[in-house]
């Protein structure tokens, strides 16, 4: 009997526990981080790698060839206008000279015979003594004598030009920031003897990818960082903008002017040169987070925040196209509007619908609050 009784209990037990209803949990609904799209001059700008240079580099050399007989100089040297750089040995164009001033001296004394000649056959010819025959062949004879000695003249010329090329001058004031040869070495005519930096204004030469090559022009402003430099940066302007690509690759040159660097910068110093692109229709005009962009088989997208009701919003997917990733952020050029509320943090944990808190400030991060997939939300305090 008190088995039965027990059993019973714990019957009525049961069925007391089984009828009691359900209590079931509210959502919960978490923060989530956004921030306000604006137009950015930061989606126009682009950062490429650089050296700086002299306004002007000259690279020198011999135009013969032949031994080093001195090297006057060295590398970091001033040197003004017309000072030695390097000195050939000029005996072999000396002995040529001279042979051509005797070639030339004897087509001289030839010239001077046939020409006295002529002059005796064409007076003879006037009085009828000789024939029109023998004037002609006189004549010619001077004429072929008159070029002779032109053209021996000319050789002096040149073997005394040849003479002056073995030594080597600066053809302008500068510093030397190459002595590429040594005393009695043999050089050929061309190759480099020194490198010479010249002019008041310091040069940064950057190559640029074909993509945005258009939308740089003359004259307009870039910026220029050096980091040996302590990050020190320097104004300047585009002078040169290539027309052909370097070495057949994808990039193209351009040259940027800098303003007030001669004191400072260096040639061969490395610099990180910044453009303000020119603006175009078809340019991005937005740049958002890396973070904000997600990507799935249908494509890239971000998710729209649109307010409701008490601090509460809905997210909204929208697809968008994207241009290159930028340091500051990944441009856009579609699917994005001034004013619009995107999410940056858990594009991922979220979908389209979801019902999130907002942030009482565009942008703020609370210490207290935690972004969508970033972990739980924290507990609340306890009331004392």
């Amino acid at each position: 009997m008190p088995d039965k009784r027990a059993l019973l209990v714990a019957a009525a037990i049961l069925a007391l526990f089984g009828c009691k209803e359900e209590v079931e949990e509210p959502e919960l609904i978490r923060p989530v981080r956004y921030i306000e799209v604006e137009s950015r001059d930061a989606a126009r700008q682009r950062t490429y790698s650089g050296v700086a240079k002299a306004g002007q580099e000259s690279r020198l050399s011999f135009q013969v060839s032949g031994q080093v007989l001195s090297v006057p100089v060295s590398v970091g040297d001033v040197v003004k206008r017309g000072q030695t750089i390097a000195r050939m040995d000029p005996t072999d164009f000396s002995l040529q000279l001279q042979n051509a001033q005797a070639t030339a001296a004897q087509s001289r004394a030839q010239e001077r015979n046939a020409k006295a000649t002529y002059e005796r056959t064409q007076a003879l010819y006037e009085n009828q003594n000789v024939s029109k025959q023998d004037l002609d062949a006189d004549r010619t004879a001077y004429e072929s004598a008159r070029a002779a000695l032109s053209a021996a003249n000319q050789q002096i010329r040149l073997n005394q030009r040849q003479l002056g090329y073995t030594h080597l001058k600066a053809p302008e004031a500068g510093t030397l920031s190459t002595v590429d040869i040594e005393v009695n070495e043999y050089v050929q005519a061309g190759a480099l003897v020194a490198t010479l930096l010249a002019g008041e204004q310091i040069e940064v030469s950057v190559s640029v990818p074909e993509s945005i090559i258009r939308s740089i022009s003359r004259g307009e402003e870039a910026t220029a960082r050096f980091d040996s430099l302590g990050g020190k940066t320097f104004e300047g302007t585009v002078t040169e903008v290539g027309v052909a690509s370097v070495a057949g690759g994808a990039t193209f040159p351009v040259t940027v002017r800098l303003a007030d660097a001669q004191d400072i910068v260096r040639a061969g110093m490395a610099a990180d040169v910044t453009f303000k692109l020119s603006s175009e229709e078809d340019a991005p005009k937005f740049a958002l987070p890396n973070s904000a962009v997600g990507e799935d088989r249908e494509g890239r997208f971000v998710f729209k925040l649109e307010r409701t009701t008490d601090g509460l919003g809905v997210v909204r997917r929208s697809p968008v196209e994207v241009g290159e990733i930028l340091s500051t952020g990944i441009e856009i050029y579609e699917g994005v509007q001034p004013g619009d509320l995107v999410v940056t943090a858990g594009v991922s944990r979220i979908y389209d619908g979801l019902e999130v808190r907002v942030p009482p400030r565009p942008g703020s991060e609370p210490s207290n609050v935690a972004a969508v997939g970033d972990g739980e939300p924290p507990a609340p305090e306890e009331a004392p």
